[in-house]
């Protein structure tokens, strides 16, 4: 039986049903209200006594009625279900022995199971031919065993979702060159097989699924190298970065800078997206705030604004709380640093709902504020709830970073989190919500999405709105240093790290992308990935 009359658009609510729907005894899919009461039950339900944990529900009932804040995917999906984890992604550690690559292999299996992705560091296994004492043969190197990791996020999937991995490898590793052309070969390889045997659909799919093809992969940076001057390595990344966005770069000590636990280890791997740095066994509870939400009759609305911070940053506290995955060493983990990742959409919306070019000074003046604001408010957040529930398990107050909290002026208190925010791509819950993905700028004003399922047209009303006027302004209208421009101004406030793409044109050169690099890193990012414009075999966004 199909779905009754929903909140949302024909577009949103496709994609609803396609990801997030559950289907009830009647046979029926939810619709978006009752998946909303769902999820706001569950996560109100570890709040203390029935008015409590009413009150609780009804706030964040209304803060995801209103769209003014949406939870992850796999929050959405799956609280108040029998499926007990309610994070989107996770890093694994991997040492150099069999044990070690074998024990993270079976726990990423269990992560892709339940919906999951994975990030991975791969710098501990010894470079391909080197020695192996216990057996006196030769190791094969990281890439095989990030081949044998792809091959089994392939084979376990949960629902058509295919678990999305990040394998990093340090700059400094005996393997880095093969590394960073793996993908820009295997590209070489299967433009080959295209030209020969033609475009057909069955073909373009099988090697759509080449080995490491849905792996997103990093190169770890230290600040030594960055200033060493010697940029034979980064040179050789710019150059397969131009060819197909592969490698992107992950400025490892910059990340560690921000690091509240340093006592605790390195972040050395993000989540898949690269949005968040994570210790090894932890996890990322994501969650979005809709900034489109915000503005209206020429204003926008500050104290709202403040008010649905507070509701969002209980609402992942609580799903901390609440989380359950299989890996046990996980769930110590991710409760001993209740680390959150509370994020934006819809900004391309805001500003040219505001009448302000997205690559103007203006904008870039308004976001370094909007992201102060958001993350001050955050941290004060975190605050009131270490006063109600006590700080994150790791705290200690004479070892801890101070870092990310000195940076806003506030008084050196207990915080209930590690670190709080984070600007992830927000693929589909700004779909559902009918803004674009996270910071971006508009892809074009007019654009087809290649998804999973298939091919769907995306349309922003915002954009017929304000085309007639120079408001808006596509990724292919921005220069790649207002991109990165745009993207240091969040960076500057955010706590974990920030997913943006920088685009380039078609005609950008390897210099411009070894520029774009050099700016990132002199600007405090802590990650960056660079796409020139037709360099992929296979698009997810192509202009119409």
């Amino acid at each position: 039986m199909g779905t009754k009359e929903s909140l949302l658009s024909p577009a949103a609510n496709k994609i609803f049903e396609m990801k997030y729907a559950r289907e009830l005894s009647s046979g029926e899919k939810e619709t978006w209200e009752q998946t909303i009461h769902r999820v706001s039950e569950h996560v109100a339900s570890i709040e203390e006594g029935e008015a409590t944990q009413m009150a609780a529900m009804a706030q964040f009932y209304r803060v995801m009625y209103e769209q003014s804040f949406l939870p992850g995917g796999r929050t959405l999906a799956n609280a108040g279900t029998n499926v007990q984890n309610l994070m989107n992604c996770f890093v694994l550690p991997i040492e150099d022995s069999r044990e070690s690559i074998y024990t993270s292999l079976k726990d990423a299996a269990e992560i892709f199971a339940w919906g999951g992705g994975v990030g991975y560091n791969f710098s501990n296994l010894r470079g391909k031919g080197e020695r192996v004492n216990t057996t006196g043969g030769l190791a094969s190197g990281p890439l095989s065993f990030m081949g044998l990791y792809d091959q089994t996020g392939e084979v376990i999937s949960q629902a058509s979702r295919r678990g999305a991995q990040m394998g990093i490898l340090n700059i400094d590793h005996p393997d880095i060159r093969d590394f960073i052309q793996y993908k820009s070969e295997l590209d070489d390889r299967n433009a080959r097989i295209l030209k020969e045997f033609g475009k057909n659909d069955r073909l373009k799919k099988v090697l759509a699924d080449s080995q490491l093809t849905h792996f997103n992969l990093s190169v770890a940076i230290t600040d030594d190298y960055m200033v060493s001057g010697d940029y034979e390595i980064l040179e050789l990344i710019a150059g397969n970065a131009w060819k197909n966005g592969d490698p992107g770069m992950y400025f490892i000590d910059r990340a560690n800078a921000d690091n509240m636990v340093p006592y605790l280890g390195t972040l050395d791997a993000t989540n898949p997206c690269g949005e968040v740095p994570l210790l090894p066994y932890e996890a990322c509870c994501l969650g979005s705030l809709n900034l489109y939400n915000f503005y209206g009759a020429g204003v926008f609305d500050w104290e709202y604004l403040r008010d649905v911070i507070r509701v969002a940053v209980r609402f992942l506290d609580n799903v901390q709380e609440l989380n359950e995955t299989p890996v046990a060493e996980i769930n110590v983990n991710t409760r001993a640093t209740r680390r959150l990742g509370l994020g934006v959409m819809g900004l391309a919306d805001l500003l040219a709902e505001m009448g302000i070019p997205y690559n103007s000074d203006e904008a870039l003046e308004f976001c370094d504020n909007l992201a102060f604001f958001i993350g001050r408010e955050s941290w004060m957040a975190s605050m009131e709830l270490a006063i109600e529930r006590g700080p994150f398990e790791a705290f200690d107050e004479d070892r801890v970073n101070w870092a990310l909290i000195d940076k806003f002026d506030l008084d050196r208190r207990p915080v209930r989190n590690v670190a709080i925010t984070s600007i992830a791509p927000t693929g589909t819950i700004s779909i559902i919500s009918d803004v674009n993905g996270g910071i971006e700028p508009f892809f074009a004003h007019s654009y087809k999405r290649n998804i999973t399922e298939g091919v769907g047209n995306t349309a922003k009303d915002t954009i017929e709105q304000a085309a007639v006027s120079d408001t808006v302004k596509t990724a292919h209208d921005i220069t790649w240093e207002k991109h990165v421009d745009m993207q240091a101004a969040w960076q500057r406030w955010v706590d974990n790290a920030v997913s943006k793409t920088i685009n380039m044109p078609s005609n950008a050169t390897k210099d411009d992308i070894m520029e774009a690099y050099i700016k990132a890193w002199e600007q405090g990012l802590k990650g960056i990935t660079v796409y020139r414009d037709g360099s992929k075999i296979f698009q997810i966004l192509e202009r119409k």
